[in-house]
């Protein structure tokens, strides 16, 4: 009969994990990227309305 093997399973110490490393920071481009993406579409959307309302009163002026 084979002698079966014993394993030690425990838990790694803590000292193994490398802590001298700094820990990354979520990168906070994303959310200026969405602003600007928002306000981008905020402003042509601005300005095709405020178009369209120069021309109707340009309109109704001048009629």
């Amino acid at each position: 009969m084979e002698q079966l093997k014993v394993i030690n399973i425990q838990r790694r110490e803590i000292d193994a994990v490398d802590i001298s490393r700094p820990v990354r920071q979520p990168d906070t481009c994303d959310k200026y990227d969405k602003a600007m993406g928002k306000l981008f579409w905020f402003v042509i959307g601005f300005s095709i309305a405020l178009m369209i309302c120069c021309v109707a009163f340009g309109q109704t002026l001048y009629a």
